[in-house]
């Protein structure tokens, strides 16, 4: 009798483990509040951003500067352990110009250059967008939000984020932690540093 109501309440602890999920958010009370997240965010025009990225299904890490400028320009350095493999890009999102040690090369598709010369590749085309917790405005894209009106998964261009965990940055959240994934490759990408933010009109 004590064995049968153990096993009773052990299935009855495992039953209620199982139910256990994130909590649902209502989509359309925070698609209200992300409408005020999304034009601070987006009025953000240049800021600096130090991070680090990794695959552990690949082994790959690097370290990451991104440097965006307001007319939409961007300079990034990407390099792995102790510099191996830096590579330094600049550009726009239609056209970019990489320098390594072995030369310069200029490209339209900067992913596909970084999967076929490192073997794996990160969100490059979008990442000023991205990297703030926005979709990009020119391509379609698919949308979750968390309790706080901020971006908690997007899908896009062939990526699809995962946004875990944000960061006050001068009153604003911006995102410190993400995942992102295409058919090639899934990166953890941690943001460990903001700056170069316009001031925020008083």
């Amino acid at each position: 009798m004590k064995r049968a109501s153990l096993l009773l309440a052990v299935a009855l602890l495992l039953g209620g483990c199982a139910t256990v999920g994130p909590p649902v958010v209502d989509q359309d009370a925070a698609a209200q509040k992300w409408r005020q997240h999304y034009a601070e965010v987006a009025a953000l025009t240049h800021f600096a951003l130090t991070g680090r990225a990794a695959s552990g299904a690949m082994g790959a890490k690097a370290d990451l500067r991104w440097q965006q400028f307001e007319d939409g320009r961007f300079e990034a350095r990407v390099s792995g352990p102790f510099g191996a493999g830096a590579a330094a890009i600049s550009g726009t999102a239609g056209l970019v110009e990489i320098r390594t040690k072995d030369g310069v090369v200029r490209t339209a598709d900067p992913e596909g250059w970084m999967q076929q010369q490192a073997g794996w590749t990160f969100p490059i085309r979008g990442l000023s967008w991205w990297a703030r917790g926005l979709p990009a405005p020119d391509a379609p894209a698919v949308t979750t939000f968390d309790a706080d009106g901020r971006l908690a998964t997007l899908v896009q261009d062939g990526w699809t984020f995962q946004y875990s965990e944000y960061q006050d940055v001068q009153g604003i959240a911006l995102p410190r932690r993400f995942q992102a994934a295409s058919d090639r490759i899934t990166l953890k990408l941690i943001v460990d540093r903001w700056d170069s933010l316009p001031p925020r009109a008083s």
